[in-house]
């Protein structure tokens, strides 16, 4: 019972001294960090630093609890910069935008890491193309950023825009396709600051064995889309 009027003292004051302004209030940040190509969960160290470059929080994920992470004491209102690294991965950073908050909040956010291995392929999370097109969709940006933003920080990584068609019906129409593909995703990217000779490209005429187009009826308006992946060639 004393345990009990004690903590609901320290909870009062606390509310109390928040009101006046003489404890700030604070958000915290946590979730998992993954594998970008097993999915599994993955031990890194995580620095968040502020607008102004200084290092405002740091931790790091256990890879034996599905990658968890837990960031306390980020300010409400503020932009953050969460930069990810971990030996044998490419450095990644996040843009984190904390919202107002006068209460305390735990906010959620899953982080992903790409494995920095000669041949390996990693794949685009969402296909930037419609079906049978070789322009790229509206809001393709948004599925492409996160490639560019780990190559213009890893400078010296060197990729190949490996590119598969939607069926296997035309392999003169597919290989004209997945090339025109892989070119478009390239000239966005040096577009936007990447150099031209760090990316080659290969096209395909069958579709990928490995991620096939389902046997069975797609659900109501899903189509298959020949995916595209991003091997490391060096580093």
């Amino acid at each position: 019972m004393q345990t009990l009027k004690i903590k609901l003292v320290l909870l009062l004051s606390f509310i109390l001294l928040s009101s006046q302004g003489f404890i700030k209030t604070t958000v915290a940040l946590t979730g998992n960090v993954f594998n970008e190509v097993t999915k599994v969960g993955e031990t890194c160290n995580i620095l968040v630093y502020d607008k102004d470059g200084n290092r405002a929080s740091a931790t790091r994920s256990i890879g034996s609890q599905n990658g968890y992470y837990y960031l306390p004491s980020l300010k409400p209102g503020e932009e953050y910069t969460v930069k990810l690294m971990k030996k044998g991965f490419m450095k990644e950073l996040y843009k984190i935008q904390i919202p107002n908050s006068d209460k305390y909040v735990e906010l959620s956010k899953d982080f992903q890491v790409k494995p920095l291995k000669k041949g390996i392929k990693i794949p685009f999370q969402i296909a930037p193309f419609e079906l049978r097109k070789s322009k790229l969709r509206v809001g393709a940006d948004i599925f492409l950023n996160p490639i560019l933003d780990a190559l213009v920080e890893n400078k010296t990584v060197i990729v190949k825009l490996i590119s598969y068609p939607d069926n296997s019906e035309n392999t003169s129409f597919n290989s004209t396709l997945t090339n025109q593909r892989a070119l478009a995703v390239k000239n966005w990217l040096v577009e936007n600051g990447v150099n031209d000779s760090r990316i080659s490209l290969e096209g395909n005429n069958s579709v990928d064995k490995m991620n096939p187009p389902p046997t069975k009826k797609s659900a109501k308006g899903k189509r298959y889309i020949g995916p595209m992946y991003y091997e490391i060639v060096s580093f």
